[in-house]
């Protein structure tokens, strides 16, 4: 979002959710972390350890991932670089989305993103 006291322009992408089954989630996580690291906050990083964690199990819970995940970034949006990181975040959130099925639509309006 961008705009001035009397304007305020906000701009949205279409997303295109891949199939579940097409989707590395651990790489996605491990992306993820890597852009989240680049941000140097010490939650982001706390947050980004947890996903890891829970992609790593057996049956991750796709719930407890998208809850991590929204948190993380609603609470990273308001740091200085994630302006920045935002073009990098928002593949990877895409997968993450299609991936979680149900419970990933939520994650993408924090990078710009709509169905």
């Amino acid at each position: 979002m961008t705009g001035d006291s009397n304007t305020v322009t906000v701009n949205f992408q279409q997303a295109a959710l891949p199939e579940p089954e097409t989707v590395d989630i651990q790489a996605e996580i491990q992306a993820l972390r890597a852009i989240l690291a680049e941000l140097d906050d010490p939650i982001v990083a706390g947050v980004a350890q947890k996903l890891e964690q829970e992609a790593a199990k057996p049956e991750p819970d796709k719930g407890a991932i998208a809850k991590t995940l929204e948190t993380g970034l609603a609470y990273a949006k308001d740091l200085a670089g994630f302006g920045d990181a935002i073009d990098k975040l928002r593949p990877h959130v895409e997968a993450t989305a299609g991936w979680l099925g149900k419970h990933g639509h939520k994650l993408l309006p924090l990078v710009g993103l709509i169905l």
